[in-house]
């Protein structure tokens, strides 16, 4: 007798996994927490075994969970690609995708992914300031966006976290104790306002070198001197930046997260696919993991 595995099962599981609470997966597939809970009771039927252990006072995938993991997130790109392509419309739907200037690289990715995954839809691409394109999304002069920024708002879903690093042209001439010189897009910009925050919560002495709207003027400071920037780990090679050595400075820039967003009335038939093209273009960053979900606390 065969047995079938239950994509919304899998969704529920793969859905936890990349927010981090129960919670936040019951939000972002429009459902109850009792039945993200059932759907996790009955991969553990399964299994024979529990999907997640508590590790440290966290909950972390089981050696069993990990395995399902995996083949639960291909099943649900073959299952996507093949709803997409079968439920697509044939009038020429069209599809704007808006991405982060700080995500500029995974825009091929995500045009390629889509391509692929929604053959029917004719694509046009904006990239621009993180809330630019999600207030653009807001209006719905974009349907889908990979943005900066917390996925607060029923119309958003995490895409994790990525690291950010410190770049300067000179770190030997960062004397400890001195005015940091700070080179930083202009407000409103979630980066900045993070790296800010970062600063002041380590009583970090700081002022503004250079302040400007786009990432090509960031670089032009910072590779003449003016000053530190943070910007994505793992980018300093391509733009000719410098990363500051481990250490020279106090403190690590830390991460921000990253949201997949759509704009009202995008249909389900491409927001799903669209999402999952969005992770799986993410994957060229060096990803933060979410914060594991905590029995008793769904926050």
């Amino acid at each position: 007798m065969s047995r079938n595995l239950d994509v919304n099962q899998l969704r529920t599981l793969n859905t936890i996994v990349e927010t981090g609470s129960f919670r936040r997966a019951a939000d972002a597939l429009a459902l109850t927490q009792p039945a993200v809970s059932y759907h996790i009771r009955r991969l553990e039927a399964l299994l024979h075994g529990p999907v997640f252990v508590r590790t440290r006072g966290r909950l972390e995938l089981s050696d069993a969970g990990e395995e399902l993991l995996f083949y639960a997130r291909k099943m649900l790109t073959v299952n996507d690609e093949a709803m997409a392509r079968l439920t697509a419309p044939r009038d020429g739907l069209r599809l704007t995708i808006g991405v982060s200037e700080q995500l500029e690289d995974v825009l091929h990715d995500l045009l390629v992914g889509l391509r692929r995954a929604l053959p029917r839809v004719t694509l046009t691409a904006r990239i621009g300031a993180s809330e630019h394109i999600a207030a653009r999304t807001a209006e719905q002069e974009t349907d889908v966006a990979v943005i900066i920024g917390a996925s607060h708002g029923e119309r958003r879903r995490s895409l994790g976290s990525l690291q950010l690093a410190w770049y300067a042209h000179d770190a030997a001439g960062l004397a400890a104790g001195r005015s940091l010189p700070m080179v930083l897009p202009v407000e409103p910009c979630n980066t900045r306002t993070h790296i800010v925050s970062a600063l002041e919560s380590q009583g970090v002495p700081w002022h503004l070198a250079y302040e400007g709207p786009d990432l090509a003027g960031l670089r032009a400071a910072t590779r003449a001197g003016l000053g530190v920037t943070g910007l994505l780990a793992g980018g300093g090679e391509k733009w000719n930046l410098t990363p500051v050595p481990a250490g020279m400075l106090p403190f690590s820039p830390g991460s921000v997260p990253v949201s997949f967003v759509c704009a009202p009335g995008t249909p389900a038939h491409v927001v799903e696919p669209a999402f999952s093209v969005a992770q799986a273009a993410l994957r060229r960053f060096p990803l933060v993991d979410e914060p594991a979900w905590v029995p008793g606390n769904a926050a």
